[in-house]
């Protein structure tokens, strides 16, 4: 091998560690920008969902749990337990008994219309058909008079009705409330009236 040729290889063997060592910095530097960009990916997804995350939260605190519907009487006290009967034509208790005193003020447990007011076998009596989610439920209350006309819309918690009359459920001491369906299937009130969860069940 003459001197020339020996130049010439040790040329080609330099220019080829060159084209190496550039091709490994490209390399490099391709990685570090792909992993710059999937870093600002990330943060980017992170900071566009943390608000819905937030919002999301706030949510579930102030709106997961609710009422169906609120005690018809400020301050209501159960003086008679529901206790309907397994059969329709047999006795039992088809609502709940809140202690109330003569001309208290009966406020609606939810949206709905005055259907009747009246009296039922002697007994003074007011019925709300309710719509909404409890579409198809109707309260009922005695002894009561009504104060609104029927057919008036009155919405949850509003004033409705007094308590005034005779009642055989607790020696006029008392305002009876019940609630039946179309079909006239009783429902215990109280169970309305806690709090219940609403959302999605988790997977």
């Amino acid at each position: 091998m003459d001197e020339r040729e020996y130049r010439r290889r040790i040329r080609r063997n330099r220019i080829a560690q060159e084209e190496k060592k550039r091709i490994r910095q490209q390399l490099r530097q391709t990685m570090v920008v792909c992993a710059l960009a999937c870093v600002m990916l990330l943060v980017c997804c992170l900071w566009s969902a943390e608000p819905t995350y937030a919002k999301t939260n706030a949510a579930t605190a102030s709106g997961s749990c609710a009422v169906l519907m609120r005690w018809p009487l400020n301050g209501a006290q159960v003086v008679g337990k529901y206790d309907a009967p397994k059969q329709q034509w047999l006795p039992g208790h088809r609502g709940v008994d809140l202690l109330a005193g003569p001309q208290e003020a009966i406020v609606a447990p939810a949206d709905g219309v005055i259907a009747f007011s009246g009296n039922v076998g002697g007994k003074a009596v007011v019925t709300i058909r309710h719509g909404g989610d409890l579409s198809g439920l109707t309260s009922t209350f005695e002894p009561a008079i009504a104060e609104r006309d029927v057919g008036a819309h009155v919405a949850q918690g509003e004033r409705f009705a007094r308590v005034e009359g005779e009642s055989d459920h607790c020696d006029e001491r008392c305002l009876h409330w019940g609630i039946k369906s179309e079909g006239r299937q009783y429902t215990n009130p109280e169970s309305k009236t806690r709090t219940v969860r609403i959302g999605l069940k988790g997977l």
